[in-house]
């Protein structure tokens, strides 16, 4: 069963609409992911395997060598999203094999939240302005790391976040009810009946700040040089094969 975090994070993204965001996908990564953080992925061997993200605590300024102050225009928009959702369902189940048993079960479930958010986007002439940013030299641990491994690095570019904190939300119930019938004796019988009731409630607030959702782009790095791929579609090796670090070079 999904954490009521996870749950909700998935709601909201499917209301915004937008394909290319991608939910959080725990409370975790909800503090660390944030606009220019970088995320590391394994390349997939496979067709079939989803391969994660995996989000560092190191941003794209903190690899690059400053060159000068970079507009940092965020455009944000603000919204508010509400919902409530029941889901109510009825089983009931006879068994006879010497005896005689009726069991009847209803499950009621409700989720709901509250979100205050805003999405923040960052625009294209920030994209160009830290182009001009090369890669520090020596090269930073991280690339290294993720040279080594083979991995594919993508910065965060548009994130959506909590404006207030939110409280999310999961109350289920379970009603269980049965009758049993049975013979002692040819002409003795038992009859009996029995209920349960079992209600749950998890709830979960989530900070003011939190990330709910981001967009990423992928990098690449050819020696001290990088860009970014702006189309969502477009996939390259970010080391691209024969293009050595500085170090090996």
């Amino acid at each position: 069963m999904p954490s009521v975090f996870e749950s909700t994070v998935k709601k909201l993204v499917n209301e915004i609409g937008d394909k290319e965001l991608r939910p959080v996908s725990g409370v975790t990564n909800a503090d660390t992911i944030r606009r220019f953080s970088l995320i590391r992925r394994k390349k997939s061997s496979s067709l079939f395997w989803t391969v994660s993200d995996v989000p560092v605590d190191i941003s794209l300024k903190d690899i690059l060598e400053p060159s000068g102050v970079v507009p940092d225009a965020a455009v944000e928009t603000r919204h508010l999203c509400g919902y409530n959702e029941l889901w109510k369902q009825n089983v009931a189940t006879s068994v006879n094999a010497g005896a005689k048993a009726s069991i009847s079960e209803e499950t009621c479930s409700c989720q709901g939240s509250s979100i205050d958010y805003k999405i923040v986007r960052t625009p294209y002439k920030t994209w160009t302005e830290l182009q001009k940013w090369k890669v520090m030299d020596p090269e930073p641990s991280f690339l290294k790391e993720c040279r080594r491994r083979e991995n594919n690095v993508y910065v965060v570019t548009d994130v959506v976040e909590l404006c207030e904190s939110c409280v999310m939300e999961d109350h289920s119930s379970m009603n269980v009810s049965g009758a049993l019938s049975f013979f002692v004796k040819p002409f003795a019988k038992v009859e009996g009946g029995a209920g349960a009731l079992q209600v749950s409630e998890r709830k979960h607030t989530v900070p003011k700040g939190s990330v709910m959702a981001y967009k990423r782009k992928q990098l690449v790095f050819r020696k001290n040089s990088w860009e970014i791929l702006l189309v969502s579609d477009a996939e390259e090796e970010t080391f691209p094969v024969g293009e050595l670090s500085r170090l090996s070079a």
